[in-house]
């Protein structure tokens, strides 16, 4: 078979991760030994195996190296040898027959070279060959202002707790943890896809202000002079045609994760930097209104590269189309305006696929790609239905009435507390390993369980449309505070105070007051709005941002109940 020459580039969401820690008689893998292993086998966000043992290094563990470890000589003494404990190992990594394997570890050099190391001295060849990922390395380019890159110090920066320090299988799960936060990060924000980016990245050099990159003095600014405000900014050809429309929290640490790593990002990102001549920006009172601006300016200009180049989100969704007569379950990473119900969002991709698979697994739900189903007693039973997984409307076998009783099932599957809903399943999973000692297995189950704990503790379901909705939402940034009037749906008015208005005063208060007033006690306070293409898009941008904050920021949905005086106390407090 020919060869096109280009290697088989893996999306991240494909790739295999063998997380590993070892612990270790001394620091040098040719004379010093492993005495203790941990193996974390990830496919992107999801744990699906580990491993862990102890191991006899065949030489004495120093005082100094127990002390640290807290692993002593009669610890190891009827413990397995490297030797015997190898075609385990390389079997755990090597099973799914996975081609593309990425050996990943804080300092990942140090323990890939003891492990190549015990390999190389065992009697007849083993391949002990893979590529690395490293998340000390990353951090240096990632979490640039923090201090120290040490794992205690980048797992408390992510708020992630160890148990343990120094012992394999608690620094492997930390060092697991951490990777999935900077996952999220290099999709997001570096527009990461493949692994292979990734890898580049993490040896690409670091820029100081003394050493530019080309593509930064190409635009001639100091990454310094770029404001850390909320907003939009415009990547602007020679021509002045803006070519890339974007928002940031910070619009300073946004744009330098451009221009401090260019030499290694993705192909599309380099294109579009090698035709960035000038940069502008705008900057806003918050991140909403960053949101609003960004979708407005992007359909007003169409830049080129904003089609080529996705940002990825990655908060999952569960979506039941029930809007459609035959509704299907799909996992999504946007709220549409389209009525259908949202589930979400969930921090974990791994709870939203466990709920999918239980639906998958349990319920007669069409699995089909059609956005609509035409059904008719001439279609042919599909594979799904002939495995019974589906209750195939397509061919009249289950009725309309029938179908919409499954669909309830799917519902308070999702939304539910029993032992057949989605918390009551993982909940009995979770005891069923913790009785049975597969105390990892039970501790992933337990992250998910608290995951969909979470979501369902603020919200049972998301409806997409805010069309007749009501909502006071106020957003704070540093100094300011700016809140969003909007009355069914329609954004009306905006308004910033300043912090050292202290949110009080007589003149922020008046002004507030004739806005509540106006927009929700007046006469015309049912009105129904006739909507742009603008309006609906700006509909769908809050929605989404209503739908990832409401947890963490300051939202009012009004209600009949509600008076003049307690909106605007909500607006000031």
């Amino acid at each position: 078979m020919g060869s096109t020459g280009q290697k088989k580039k893996t999306n991240l969401s494909d790739t295999t991760f063998i997380v590993c820690d070892v612990e270790t008689t001394g620091l040098s893998p040719v004379h010093n030994r492993i005495t203790e292993i941990a193996l974390i086998k990830m496919k992107y966000d999801e744990i699906i195996d580990t491993y862990t043992t102890l191991l006899n290094p065949g030489q004495h563990i120093p005082a100094g190296i127990t002390h640290l470890t807290g692993i002593t000589n009669e610890d190891v003494f009827d413990k397995p040898s490297f030797a015997e404990a190898s075609e385990e190992i390389m079997n755990f990594i090597r099973d799914g027959g996975s081609d593309e394997v990425i050996f990943t570890g804080h300092n990942a050099g140090f323990d890939y070279s003891f492990i190549r190391e015990s390999f190389a001295r065992l009697d007849g060849p083993v391949n002990f060959e893979f590529k690395s990922l490293c998340t000390c390395k990353l951090a240096r380019r990632i979490l640039r202002k923090l201090r120290s890159k040490s794992l205690a110090n980048v797992a408390a920066h992510f708020g992630i707790t160890q148990k343990r320090k120094h012992r394999a299988y608690d620094d492997t799960l930390t060092t697991a943890k951490i990777l999935i936060e900077f996952l999220e990060i290099l999709e997001d924000e570096y527009e990461f896809e493949t692994i292979e980016e990734v890898i580049r990245f993490q040896n690409t050099k670091i820029f100081t202000a003394e050493n530019k990159p080309a593509a930064l003095k190409r635009v001639n600014i100091e990454l310094k002079d770029i404001p850390q405000d909320p907003g939009v900014y415009f990547m602007k050809s020679s021509s002045g045609e803006n070519i890339y429309i974007g928002k940031a929290k910070s619009l300073r640490d946004r744009l330098s994760s451009y221009f401090r790593h260019n030499e290694n990002l993705s192909f599309k990102i380099k294109k579009m930097l090698a035709n960035v001549r000038s940069l502008e920006w705008t900057i806003t009172d918050s991140e909403l209104s960053a949101l609003i601006l960004e979708s407005k300016m992007i359909k007003k200009h169409k830049p080129r590269f904003n089609t080529a180049i996705k940002r990825f989100r990655f908060h999952p969704f569960l979506k039941l189309d029930i809007q459609n007569e035959f509704p299907k379950v799909d996992t999504v990473y946007e709220i549409e305006n389209d009525g259908a119900y949202y589930y979400g969002p969930f921090t974990s991709r791994g709870t939203i696929r466990q709920i999918y698979r239980n639906i998958y697994d349990e319920y007669g739900l069409r699995k089909c790609e059609d956005k609509k189903i035409k059904a008719s007693q001439k279609n042919s039973n599909c594979l799904y239905f002939d495995i019974g997984k589906c209750g195939a409307p397509c061919t009249f076998t289950i009725s309309k009435e029938d179908y919409k009783k499954e669909v309830t099932k799917v519902h308070n599957y999702i939304i539910g507390t029993s032992r057949k809903s989605a918390v009551g399943v993982i909940k009995t999973l979770m005891l069923e390993h913790a009785e049975n000692e597969e105390y990892e297995r039970a501790a992933l189950l337990r992250d998910r369980l608290q995951d969909i704990q979470k979501v369902m503790s603020y919200q049972k379901v998301i409806t997409s449309a805010i069309n007749d909705k009501r909502i006071i939402i106020k957003c704070d940034n540093e100094d300011k505070r700016e809140i969003f009037f909007i009355h069914n749906g329609k954004l009306m008015r905006t308004i910033t105070l300043k912090r050292g208005d202290e949110f009080d005063q007589r003149d922020a208060k008046e002004e507030i007051t004739d806005i509540i007033e106006s927009l929700y006690f007046s006469l015309n306070k049912f009105a129904k709005h006739k909507y742009t293409q603008e309006e609906l898009d700006e509909i769908k941008v809050i929605s989404n941002w209503l739908a990832l904050n409401r947890d963490r920021n300051s939202f009012l949905e009004l209600t009949e109940k509600h008076n003049p005086e307690e909106l605007l106390r909500f607006t000031l407090t």
